[in-house]
């Protein structure tokens, strides 16, 4: 199977949830590459539904509430209306779960930031799921 074909996440109404974990082997067939700039996870929901992101950031759980820091895990690419958004976490334990992004399609991409050697553990977890969208008459 193509590494790209094991990077495709079906989204349905249920939640799923998309670990943060990378791997350290050199197994070319590892489904843990997913998220990289050449292999995207890319999401696809149903025809009509959109997909609703989230964040469960468990990183530095004990460090006090920092509204200004922007610790950024990734992005989500809507190749639809050409946006760009940010997954940001760093709000401690007060923020454990934030809203990311409502697509406008069925269809987004998720590349995630490579570690810093540096910077400490990152543990989060990305949480989607398909929501039907409203029609308006």
């Amino acid at each position: 199977m193509q590494e790209s074909r094991r990077c495709v996440v079906s989204v349905t109404t249920e939640a799923q949830f998309m670990s943060s974990s990378t791997s350290t082997s050199s197994d070319v067939n590892s489904v843990s590459s997913c998220g990289s700039k050449s292999h995207p996870w890319r999401l696809e929901a149903a025809a009509g539904q959109r997909i609703n992101i989230s964040l469960l950031d468990f990183t530095d759980m004990d460090r006090p509430r920092d509204r200004v820091t922007c610790r950024q895990y990734g992005y989500v690419l809507e190749k639809s209306n050409k946006r760009n958004v940010s997954v940001c976490g760093g709000g401690g334990a007060e923020l454990r779960q934030s809203h990311v992004y409502m697509s406008d399609s069925n269809s987004v991409q998720i590349v995630r930031t490579p570690n810093r050697p540096t910077a400490n553990e990152q543990s989060f977890l990305i949480k989607v799921a398909g929501k039907t969208c409203c029609i308006s008459s």
